[in-house]
Formats: structure tokens, sequence, C-alpha cells
């Protein structure tokens, strides 16, 4: 545990996400439950305003998928002074991840959820890449 504390400065995490398509490219309001949802994982993270979600009808250039591309989606965790302590007393992964949080880290699906609101992938797509 100390030369893993005192030799690391970040771990990070990535899976890739489909992209939309852009050529079949359509928004929409999403339900009630996934605004909800939306506002749930990204916590501090949520901007407000109006919400609008985006997904790909099928075309020709796609294959009819309604996704062409990929893009990663990351989670950083810095070890800072407090995390090293976890690493070297043997904390659970539970423990060390919400003393990142509690830091600021941003985690996976909360970096998939932002590129949803950007209109580069869908909600669907990061739960089922992201979803624990």
């Amino acid at each position: 545990p100390f030369l893993l504390a005192s030799s690391m400065t970040a771990i990070v995490a990535q899976r890739v996400l489909r992209k939309i398509c852009d050529n079949c490219k359509e928004s929409y309001t999403p339900e009630a439950a996934v605004l909800a949802d939306i506002k749930e994982v990204l916590g501090d993270f949520f901007k407000g305003g109006e919400v609008v979600l985006y997904r790909g009808r099928g075309c020709d250039k796609c294959g009819q998928t309604g996704y062409l591309g990929r893009i990663g989606i990351f989670e950083v965790l810095p070890v800072s002074d407090k995390i090293a302590k976890l690493i070297m007393e043997r904390a659970s992964a539970t423990t060390i991840e919400q003393q990142a949080v509690a830091e600021g880290m941003m985690l996976m699906k909360q970096d998939g959820y932002l590129k949803t609101l950007e209109g580069i992938s869908t909600i669907e797509e990061v739960i089922r890449v992201a979803q624990i």
C-alpha cells in the first residue's frame, strides 16, 4: 500500500460510447423520469435550464443504427494526500471513491450524461456502457 500511495498521482478509468450519427440526429424532450435521473446523477454538475436530448433515427450512413463513431467517457481520480492515506490504510474502494467524489471527482456516468446533454451520445448508450 505504501508503494502504491507514494508512486501514483492519478488513476484513470475509461469506456467507449457510440456517438449519435450527425446525418440522422433528431432532438426530443425527455420524459420526467429521465429528467429526474439526469438531475440526480449529475448533482452539482447539472447546470439547469431546459433539457433537450438527441437520438439517431437511422440512415444509410450509419447502417440504420443511429450511431456513427465513438467517444470516450472518463473517470479521473487524482491521488490527494487524503486518498493516499486511505490507500495506505487499505480502505475499501467505496470509501476511496466517496472521498474522491467529496474532493470533486466526476464519475464516469456523470461524464457520459454531460456528453448526452451536449448531444454527443444517448442516455441509453451511457447506461449500457457505464451502469454499475
